[in-house]
């Protein structure tokens, strides 16, 4: 009985020595313990901050899971071990609070040469953005055949523009008058009452918006052209952040691992290693790209 005494007590020594043991092994030079990943369970030691905006339904405090992309988001980043906050800002303070280091990362967004020059970029995407051109159908019965911002001058149609979205950079550059207005509710209603021709606008967040603000029989009179620009979009991770290169490297060894193949493929656009021509005009500089796949 007394040997059996011994011999447990020996036993819970052992265990303890060993649980020491692994402690030390992951403490770090600083004397910080390095988080040990355990299968099945996040790593509640690694949290990472995301900056992001409303993009309704792709980022959204107000819906369940924060949004399409913002679910995605949280299911890479989760299999990885880490566990997500979203911290809601306006697009321009997520983009410039990142870029300063005070936020790891925010998203989405697509890949430019400037964002190259002030961002850490992964060759992999999170979602793919569709954006087309919307207008009344009643106004022009017979479509309209679109397929680059140039056109709509030839046709002399009259864009409505969210102030600091990425197109209205583009109708400046091209010498196109627009109606600038504050805010996406505005720009709709604009649009509906004929103060305007076109808004372009990616295509699933454009019929969210629709919807939202007006009944389904007003729904119903609008139209949309084919796609005017097929872009990626990216996490952008800042390189004044202690941890972004880091987290660069784990999120694309994840990618590229085959869980990380396994999960992408079911978005539909998983292209490892594609990348958008970084000297091709990509996205907002302060705004979202306006939004995705």
């Amino acid at each position: 009985m007394e040997n059996g005494r011994v011999t447990k007590q020996i036993g819970i020594l052992v265990s303890v020595m060993s649980i020491c043991f692994l402690i030390a092994a992951h403490l770090s030079a600083d004397g910080k313990a390095d988080p040990v990943s355990v299968p099945g369970f996040p790593n509640v030691e690694n949290e990472i901050e995301f900056a992001v905006a409303e993009w309704p339904p792709m980022v959204s405090e107000d819906m369940v899971g924060f949004g399409k992309h913002a679910q995605r988001v949280m299911e890479i980043f989760s299999a990885m071990g880490y566990r997500v906050k979203f911290v809601f800002l306006s697009w321009p303070r997520s983009f410039e609070l990142t870029k300063q280091g005070t936020y790891v990362a925010t998203f989405p967004w697509l890949r430019t040469a400037e964002r190259e020059r002030d961002f850490l970029i992964s060759k992999h995407a999170i979602a793919q953005a569709h954006h087309k051109g919307f207008y009344k159908a009643s106004l022009f019965p017979n479509g309209l055949d679109l397929k680059s911002f140039d056109d709509s001058i030839l046709l002399g149609l009259r864009p409505v523009v969210v102030a600091s979205y990425w197109q209205e950079l583009e109708f400046k550059k091209r010498g196109i008058e627009a109606e600038i207005v504050t805010s996406p509710e505005a720009a709709w209603r604009f649009l509906e009452a004929g103060r305007g021709d076109i808004m372009f606008e990616e295509e699933e967040v454009g019929w969210h918006d629709l919807k939202r603000i007006f009944s389904d029989e007003v729904v119903k009179t609008f139209a949309t052209t084919e796609a005017i620009t097929t872009d990626m979009l990216h996490i952008l991770i800042s390189r004044k952040h202690p941890d972004g290169l880091d987290l660069l490297r784990a999120f694309d060894a994840f990618m590229d691992s085959p869980d990380g193949q396994k999960m992408c493929q079911k978005w539909s656009f998983c292209r490892a290693g594609a990348l958008a021509d970084p000297d091709d005009f990509n996205g907002p500089e302060s705004g979202p790209t306006d939004a995705y796949d």
